[in-house]
């Protein structure tokens, strides 16, 4: 984890845990959920702790406060990017390695948005595999206003989620949208009112969590990177992943359930 930095508040990500749900929540409103060192580090071992506890089944990601997710503090742009080209990739590697953390651990992540969601942190929920927003949630790309591009992903995860073109223009313009023009554009999966979002969210995340670990791993492995893919990997892939599946323990338990008119208890194994 990254260590190489004062730590300014006595916690800005909290961590909760309801059987097999876990709920990680960037807390630190008066801050407004801007990117700092210390939530890169503080979020990097919350998502360690869901991935690796086995009772966690899914990952529910959320931010407190008038800005869910908040942009790139600029201290941490003047003291590192603005300083060299050692510097800045040093603290962009970090930010990177909690983004591909949420990519590829096997538990799915719901992201939740209810305020703001600018820049980086905006970036950083769509990183979630599953976006929900509240009807008062907005985003924003703030980058080009700055003289800067995207960070924390935010070009690669934008042109898989709504196409080049209106990343760019998404990018290009730094005009804030709102939830539902998020939705018309495919950033998120639906969009609720604000005093149901943390529940819908939880409905979905139970949903998911019964059904076995590792059918759920594979689809979340095979999605996240099927952009890499060419037609011929992606048939090797799925085969593969099928195979896997139908050896796991799970696969028995569920035909067996079945068979005997019970619910399956998987172990994700």
């Amino acid at each position: 984890m990254y260590q190489d930095y004062e730590k300014l508040y006595d916690h800005v990500v909290t961590y909760a845990k309801d059987g097999p749900i876990a709920t990680i929540t960037l807390d630190c409103p008066e801050n407004k959920n801007r990117i700092t060192e210390q939530l890169i580090d503080e979020l990097g071992k919350a998502l360690d702790e869901a991935n690796w506890d086995d009772e966690v089944r899914v990952v529910i990601l959320q931010g407190t406060g008038e800005w869910s997710f908040g942009p790139g503090d600029i201290s941490v742009i003047k003291s590192k990017l603005a300083v060299n080209l050692r510097a800045g990739r040093k603290i962009m590697v970090e930010i990177s390695n909690v983004v591909k953390k949420m990519m590829t651990m096997t538990k799915p992540i719901i992201g939740i948005a209810e305020a703001g969601c600018v820049g980086g942190g905006c970036n950083l929920l769509l990183a979630s595999d599953i976006v929900i927003a509240a009807d008062t949630a907005w985003f924003m790309q703030v980058f080009a206003d700055y003289a800067l591009s995207p960070d924390t992903g935010g070009l690669w995860v934008l042109q898989h989620l709504v196409g080049p073109q209106k990343a760019k223009v998404l990018a290009m313009t730094a005009a804030p949208i709102t939830a539902q023009t998020a939705l018309e554009m495919g950033m998120v999966y639906k969009v609720v009112p604000r005093d149901q979002l943390y529940e819908e969210a939880l409905s979905l995340a139970r949903v998911i969590a019964s059904k076995s670990p590792v059918g759920i791993n594979h689809i979340k492995q095979i999605s996240n990177r099927l952009y890499d893919y060419t037609m011929d990997t992606y048939f090797q892939i799925e085969a593969d992943y099928l195979c896997l599946g139908s050896l796991s323990e799970d696969f028995k338990e569920k035909n067996a359930a079945v068979a005997q008119g019970r619910e399956p208890v998987y172990k994700g194994i």
